[in-house]
């Protein structure tokens, strides 16, 4: 498959019409997103029936440790020009993010330090836009900086932008690319991030784009599965038994009135606690509601 590199008139870049945080823009930085880290202990191969038997999923999948994979994924990293890469993840519910999801073995040093701390997760445009695109983003800290940022009215973000921007720049991430994938059966988007000490991105070919996607989609079909058990099993640990078998209830179609006779409370009760799993799930109704849960594999 050809993924022509983009020129400057087709940039991947769309004008952004929403920060990254986790609350809308006015509210600034005051909640903190959960940062979730997922280990990579060794698989062995019968638990990786699904991974395609080819070049280098192959050879990730048969790395003994986290370090061995980072290894790997470097060396082919500076073949092609990219001196990091990161394989993260962002659980969004409604175009606000729950949590934050890196991958021990695919986490450059910098990430590991001031992206975390100083939650550059929430003002990085391009994960909004990698996610929004319709291309793989095409990046470099110039266009970054001219992105058009609506609702980054407030001081402290558009302050978070900047800084964001400055440290990139102090580390040597000045260009780059950036994939975003959705996993099926969660709310969560992967991201993929190439970065290069170049100051723009004129040097990113269609060829340098097609070998940067063999290696993200190689680290994403070995790295998702981890993620995906990881966001599972925390969104399965916040729900209560009651709220287990209330989502039980509905899913088999029973009503307020039967849900409550079963659990010894009133249809009012009961209503009111799908109400607040309805908003904490991000969804309009109890179809949604099941739907969604259904996918996730809570009930």
């Amino acid at each position: 498959m050809h993924y022509p590199a983009l020129r400057k008139d087709e940039s991947a870049l769309a004008p952004l019409s929403q920060t990254c945080g986790a609350e809308p823009a006015t509210t600034g930085r005051a909640r903190p997103i959960e940062v979730v880290w997922c280990n990579d202990p060794h698989q062995p191969c019968a638990t990786l029936r699904h991974v395609p038997r080819l070049g280098i999923a192959t050879a990730l999948a048969a790395a003994q440790n986290a370090c061995e994979r980072s290894r790997m994924v470097n060396g082919l990293l500076h073949l092609i020009g990219f001196s990091t890469f990161a394989y993260f993840a962002l659980e969004i519910t409604r175009e606000r993010i729950e949590r934050l999801f890196l991958h021990e073995a695919f986490i450059p040093g910098t990430y590991r330090g001031e992206y975390v701390r100083e939650r550059y997760h929430e003002v990085d445009p391009r994960t909004v836009a990698a996610r929004r695109g319709s291309l793989p983003l095409v990046w470099d800290l110039q266009q970054l900086r001219a992105q058009p940022i609506d609702l980054l009215q407030n001081d402290r973000a558009q302050e978070g932008l900047e800084s964001f921007i400055r440290t990139m720049r102090e580390d040597g991430m000045r260009s780059g690319l950036m994939f975003a994938m959705s996993i099926p059966g969660t709310r969560l988007h992967a991201f993929m991030s190439f970065t290069a000490q170049r100051r723009n991105c004129d040097w990113i070919t269609s060829t340098t784009l097609e070998q940067a996607l063999s290696i993200g989609m190689s680290v994403h079909t070995i790295a998702s599965q981890q993620l995906t058990t990881v966001a599972r099993e925390r969104t399965s640990d916040g729900l209560t038994a009651f709220e287990r078998e209330l989502l039980l209830g509905i899913a088999e179609g029973a009503s307020d009135k039967e849900i409550g006779r079963r659990l010894d409370t009133s249809a009012h009760n009961v209503d009111y606690h799908l109400r607040k799993l309805r908003k904490r799930f991000g969804v309009a109704n109890r179809t949604e509601l099941t739907y969604l849960t259904s996918k996730l594999e809570l009930i």
